[in-house]
């Protein structure tokens, strides 16, 4: 039982971070009708931009014989009070990569309006392979250390039934469920949320009442990378920042996003959930090797799509104006 229990805690770790990513998955498909396969590296951006908001020049050049120091960090420090608690450089970097997807959006996917699904759907693709590349360009391929953004000594951690659920957990859980809640205020309390509600129910109605169709979906652009780029300093605090690890988180919050549904943000925190524990509790009880600790939750998927097609809480129609 205790084993079974500290597998359940690392897989709700895990699970937040794939919930998060889903939440932006879902915010933007319900908005459009596609998938955006841009989002985790517009929010690794975020990532990176946050780690030079967080780190000193003086700290980064002193690990430069060890690895590159973080670039950036030197014009940052022309920033006043630079460099910033982990907070405000979580918000500083979040405002990066909400600026980035407004651009990207703009230039990009509106030209594309009204194209077909799957030449919208490539050029989110593509953007992903840019994103990557600019990345890895700009920063490097080396790993680069994080800061934790929760307590996480070998001492922080709640007993329960002999299992330890660490602070780390916890605090991303709280992080998942604050980022919902900021949301469902800023969906159903103002005047950015009724026009993104009316866009998401009918595009043309909405546009006929005089809805600024481009600045709301651009928004809608925003948020999902603000929301991305927490969950990828979520993964960077968790392990380190490198290019490409959003990659893998990308491809478990579709599963995430498909098991709860595509159009409804409280079945991507499900569904993260669900993705979390199977990829933990699978392979410690089946004996798959951990080099294949991806396939369980697609086997889940696949089996739920069986039997319900929308997911566990998507609608019966999602209507794409």
């Amino acid at each position: 039982m205790t084993l079974f229990l500290q597998r359940c805690f690392d897989g709700l770790f895990n699970g937040a971070i794939y919930a998060s990513l889903a939440l932006a998955l879902v915010l933007l498909f319900a908005a459009t009708g596609l998938l955006n396969f841009a989002l985790g590296e517009l929010g690794l951006i975020g990532g990176y931009s946050t780690l030079v908001f967080a780190t000193s020049a003086t700290a980064a050049a002193e690990v430069a014989i060890f690895r590159p120091p973080v670039r950036g960090t030197e014009l940052a420090g022309r920033l006043p009070g630079h460099p910033y608690p982990m907070p405000i450089a979580i918000v500083l970097g979040v405002v990066v990569a909400a600026l980035i997807a407004v651009a990207v959006e703009r230039l990009v996917i509106r030209r594309l309006d009204g194209k077909p699904d799957f030449v919208q759907i490539n050029a989110t693709i593509a953007l992903l392979i840019i994103g990557s590349a600019v990345v890895a360009e700009v920063w490097g391929g080396l790993p680069q250390r994080f800061p934790a953004l929760f307590p996480d000594g070998p001492d922080d951690y709640v007993a329960i039934a002999g299992g330890r659920l660490r602070y780390s957990t916890i605090g991303a859980w709280a992080l998942l469920f604050a980022m919902v809640s900021t949301l469902l205020v800023l969906l159903q309390r103002t005047k950015l949320g009724l026009a993104f509600r009316a866009v998401t129910s009918n595009r043309e109605a909405a546009m006929l009442s005089g809805v600024p169709i481009g600045r709301t979906l651009a928004a809608g652009w925003a948020v999902a990378a603000a929301i991305g780029t927490v969950s990828a300093v979520l993964v960077a605090s968790s392990t380190i920042l490198r290019p490409g690890i959003m990659i893998n988180v990308l491809v478990l919050a579709f599963a995430a996003a498909t098991l709860g549904g595509l159009d409804s943000p409280k079945g991507a925190i499900v569904g993260g959930m669900i993705v979390g524990l199977t990829q933990s509790l699978v392979p410690g009880y089946l004996g798959v090797p951990s080099q294949l600790a991806v396939i369980p939750p697609f086997v889940v998927m696949t089996l739920l799509l069986v039997v319900r097609p929308r997911g566990l809480f998507g609608s019966k129609r999602v209507v794409r104006a």
